[in-house]
């Protein structure tokens, strides 16, 4: 079951291309038409609950002990609130997001391969082009009584904003593909003219995963976080979707700060700098963004990571407590005003309608989370809370998008456009702050200011000192970093930077300061300047050395991937040397992309870098670089790469070393064909066939390097059946990779001979790559004395190619073949081919393949009364679940993983779950997109894309069999709007299942 979710590109693109077809005079696609008509009387998305009144949802809110909640602005004055921040003087900045999901002006001329939206054209930045309806709002408190009772737009027109931030004397907005700087340089909230275009790049395919969140980090960069699934060209840098970045405001340089992790929405950094975000992913409060992070992505929607040799990424930050689908807006709490939560993340989440909180627990150098406390509960299932933010007086702010909806299936625009509730979370009884302005108090106060025990005074003390840059408080600034030794030190730091004060010498004194976050941040800062004085690189080096702290070791291995080779490079070197990070989650990986930039730009001391015997000992260099130095150098592609690679056999002078190098040069191999082998490595290959064991990983090695004896040597082992089962596999995948054709007839006796039902699974797989004659037969042959396993993957093999799924067919007719064993994802590939002849005989056994939407209507409202007729019981539910859904889908911890993990959604609200199980394509995440790959040779797989990267694609069809297909083989890779859930699921359960299944799948 494809359940409704917050993340759907694909569907986005049609939500948008819906709204030109219901907007134009002329429909520029009939088949949109038949898309857009078949939502109407569904209501799909539109929950049967009622909007409840300001007052009736505050009441209705449910806290945990201590806490209480205030309404601060509500409809008709404000609606749709996307984003909040703060000004020096306290006033609650607001994005209304009226215009959203459909750009006003835009008209969408096609899909690109991931079914995004391609627009007519770029439109224009404000004022110009169409005027939208989204603006940006001043809410104010002038009486101090804690509600905001006057509103004034500060601009409106825009389309697509996103987020608003004040500061630098003027007003910072995100209306993708812009980056807006409206001055306003008197403070009186009207902009001194039309806004400045710092960016312009920033995608637009799909409008809920666009840049988002602008912060101020304490560095003085202005960051935003990027949404999932658009495509991004900003200053020279394209990166599709999910990623962290940064914008200096005077220098004007762009960069991406960290890249990948989910959805990324929010953007906050705690006390001590430390980046952290909201995301999509499931059972996460978040990730920790460390700096040039690489963290997980969707690779077929997602693209690969920017640097291909990554070789690794970061996971989101694992989560003990409620499984949730998504905490995509938090904040860490250090407002000073609720002791029990001091410290913790408090996490939103729209799509349950609720707020926790959640302890960050050291986790190596980075974090885990572990829940605590429901914050906020209801039974509202509008109050949608999309942005959260710690007030001045330490209160938490929640923009309640307050909507019934919050999905993208149902084309029209059916939000509503009329809601939305700003809230205050507060201690009980607690009193609002007195009005105050930070930005006319006296340096003295706001040096004062720095030490104020909630964090948002801190920070906007540090931002206004920042922005003054008055030379005179530099004395002062740089006294409170050396006397102090706590947070007041590492403040103090930061104001001096921010605001100009910050030198090489100033660091070369408080290098060794007794705070480790201020050691963190002189290392940081100084590597943002991409040099180092040669008077502190001994002293950096020392620090390396000698630091007890991981997290500054984290620092100095992000900011030595920053610096130029010779600085690089002794800073790896003494890094290694603190053995005890080899099993850290975040350190070895940072080393790791510190040493690749060198492979680059500085080859030739890399190579004299890694002449040291002692290194090759060395603990995270055997365990983490060895394999990767080696999958580096032969990933390239290049002749001088293939030459530093048989180099680099010279270095290792034991059998492990070689045999790391060799794993890893042969995964950097996989995928296309190396065309030339320099004479370097050729001898150094045969020379290793010659004194070495033959293991797998030097026998995909030879192969891949096109050393004939391999394959031959992996054709022998693969016979052998006193080879290890994995080793035979291994050798079958890859003379399936390398097409060695002379290889058939082997696999073919195996496949009639094997009794090893998972070998004879990967048989099935592996010839899928080969068309030659004789496959076809010996599959129907063999197919009626197949376990059902192997008869689905039979069915899906020969499916995969027009030539073989007419016999496949035939044999259907002729009764050899159950018609009830082909299921509905190979009838669709099939009829992919356009065979007139394939096409009569589906048409003959099994009609009509997909239901129209007449009758999915009619379907749904037949469910509808069956499940209002009577009850279903729990436990028989279990069972329905097990026997029709859990062989795909996850529910409280058993199920499979092929579909998405339903646990956390709202499986309560008939509206969601009903469309979902009748029309599973309504609705399919991003991540369980199907791809139809066709080869070149004419094959069609059908199923995931797991890894994207520049030589190979490595594809798992739907009985979960992995291959990795080289790039320069692949004829075209389109995502499928269908969803692999077939459509009559219900049909085969009497009415008693039916209700039963409901019973326990919305049973929370």
């Amino acid at each position: 079951m494809n359940i409704p979710s917050y993340s759907k590109p694909w569907l986005t693109a049609l939500v948008l291309c819906a709204s030109f077809h219901l907007h134009a005079e002329e429909p520029f696609d009939p088949a949109l038409k038949e898309f857009v008509e078949k939502f109407k009387g569904r209501g799909a998305l539109n929950d049967n609950s009622k909007p409840r009144t300001p007052e009736e949802t505050l009441k209705g809110f449910k806290l945990a002990e201590g806490l209480e909640m205030q309404l601060i602005a509500s409809e008709p004055a404000i609606s749709q609130p996307l984003n909040l921040n703060f000004d020096a003087r306290g006033r609650l900045w607001l994005v209304q997001f009226l215009q959203y999901p459909f750009p006003a002006g835009l008209k969408i001329l096609k899909y690109d391969e991931y079914l995004r939206a391609v627009f007519d054209k770029v439109p224009e930045p404000p004022p110009n082009g169409t005027r939208g309806l989204d603006k940006i709002t001043i809410l104010e408190d002038k009486d101090g009584d804690g509600v905001y009772e006057t509103q004034k737009d500060f601009v409106t027109g825009l389309n697509i904003a996103t987020s608003v931030l004040p500061g630098h004397d003027g007003v910072w907005v995100l209306n993708p593909p812009y980056l807006l700087f409206y001055p306003d340089k008197n403070h009186d909230d009207v902009p001194d003219g039309d806004p400045e275009v710092r960016l312009s790049g920033f995608g637009l395919e799909d409008t809920h995963a666009t840049a988002n969140s602008l912060t101020w980090g304490p560095d003085g960069w202005l960051y935003g976080a990027q949404g999932s699934t658009t495509t991004s060209n900003v200053n020279g840098i394209h990166f599709l979707g999910q990623a962290i970045w940064r914008y200096h405001p005077e220098t004007r340089v762009f960069e991406i700060f960290a890249e990948g992790g989910g959805n990324t929405y929010s953007l906050e950094f705690d006390s001590q700098g430390r980046a952290f975000s909201g995301t999509n992913a499931g059972n996460t409060r978040g990730l920790h963004y460390v700096q040039g992070g690489a963290y997980v992505k969707n690779w077929a929607k997602h693209g690969p990571l920017l640097n291909p040799y990554s070789f690794g990424w970061f996971e989101h930050m694992p989560s003990e407590g409620f499984k949730s689908r998504f905490a995509q807006s938090m904040v860490v709490y250090e407002g000073g005003a609720l002791p029990g939560l001091e410290g913790q993340l408090i996490a939103s989440m729209s799509l349950v309608n609720l707020v926790k909180s959640s302890r960050l627990i050291p986790d190596t150098s980075t974090y885990r989370t572990q829940d605590t406390a429901s914050l906020v509960e209801t039974d509202d299932r509008w109050f949608r809370p999309v942005d959260t933010k710690v007030a001045p007086d330490g209160s938490v702010i929640f923009a309640d998008w307050y909507d019934a909806r919050l999905t993208h299936v149902d084309p029209r625009d059916t939000w509503d456009h009329e809601r939305g509730r700003i809230y205050r979370m507060k201690a009980q009884g607690a009193k609002p702050l007195a009005p105050f302005n930070l930005e006319v108090a006296s340096n003295d106060e706001l040096l004062r200011a720095l030490e104020h025990p909630n964090k948002w005074f801190r920070q906007t003390a540090c931002r206004v000192i920042g922005q003054r840059r008055d030379a005179t408080l530099f004395p002062r600034l740089r006294e409170m970093v050396g006397k102090e030794g706590g947070q007041l030190a590492l403040e103090a730091l930061w104001a001096l930077n921010w605001s100009g004060g910050f030198n090489e010498k100033f660091a070369l004194d408080y290098l060794n300061h007794p705070n480790p976050s201020v050691r963190t941040w002189i290392v940081r800062l100084l590597g943002d300047t991409k040099q180092l004085a040669a008077d502190l690189r001994p002293a950096m080096q020392a620090l390396a050395r000698s630091e007890m702290d991981v997290q500054v070791r984290t620092q100095l291995a992000c900011s030595a991937k920053r610096w130029p080779v010779e600085v690089a490079l002794p800073l790896v070197r003494a890094l290694l040397e603190h053995h005890e990070d080899v099993s850290d989650k975040h350190q070895p990986l940072l080393l790791w992309w510190a040493l690749e930039r060198q492979v680059a730009e500085g080859k030739g001391q890399l190579r004299f870098w890694l002449k040291s015997s002692a290194l090759w000992q060395n603990p995270i260099f055997k365990s983490h670089l060895i394999s990767r130095l080696g999958q580096r150098c032969t990933a390239e592609r290049s002749d001088e790469g293939l030459v530093m690679a048989a180099s680099l056999f010279e270095l290792a002078t034991e059998p492990e070393q070689v045999d790391l190098l060799v794993r890893g040069m042969d995964a950097g191999l996989q995928g296309d064909m190396v065309r030339s082998v320099p004479e370097a490595m050729r001898k150094r290959l045969a020379s290793l066939w010659s004194n070495r064991p033959h293991t797998p990983e030097l026998i995909s090695l030879a192969m891949r390097l096109g050393y004939e004896p391999a394959a031959a040597a992996a054709g022998e082992q693969l016979a052998d059946r006193s080879t290890p089962e994995k080793n035979r596999k291994l050798f079958l995948a890859l003379l399936g990779e390398r097409r060695v054709k002379t290889a058939v007839p082997l696999f073919l006796k195996l496949l009639r001979e094997e009794r090893s039902e998972s070998l004879r699974l990967e048989l099935l797989n592996t010839l899928q790559r080969f068309a030659e004659e004789g496959i076809v037969q010996t599959v129907l042959d063999l197919y009626p004395e197949m376990s059902p396993k192997l008869r689905a993957a039979a069915v899906g093999m020969l499916s995969s190619r027009v030539e073989w799924a007419l016999p496949l067919l035939e044999a259907v007719e002729a009764g050899h073949v159950k018609k009830e064993q082909v299921p509905p994802t190979a009838l669709l590939t099939i009829q992919g081919f356009n065979n007139s002849r394939c096409e009569a005989l589906i048409s003959k056994q099994w009609g009509r393949l997909r239901q129209s939407s007449a009758e999915k209507d009619r379907k749904m409202a037949d469910v509808r009364k069956l499940l209002a007729s009577g009850a279903g019981d729990l436990a028989e539910g279990r069972k329905v679940f097990q026997m029709v859904c859990s062989t795909c889908h996850t529910l409280n911890g058993e199920g499979g993983k092929i579909g998405p993990e339903l646990t956390g959604y709202e499986r309560d609200n008939l509206d969601f779950m009903i469309p979902a199980i009748v029309d599973p394509s309504l609705g399919i995440r991003e991540e369980y997109t199907t791809f139809n790959v066709t080869t070149k040779d004419g094959q069609v797989l059908v199923g995931f894309i797991l890894e994207n990267t520049p030589q190979a694609v490595t594809f798992q069809d739907i009985g979960m069999s992995k291959t990795v297909i080289p790039r320069e083989q692949i004829a075209s890779a389109v995502a499928s709007p269908v969803s692999l859930m077939p459509e009559g699921l219900l049909d085969a359960l009497n009415e008693q299942q039916v209700r039963d299944l409901f019973r326990y799948l919305t049973k929370r």
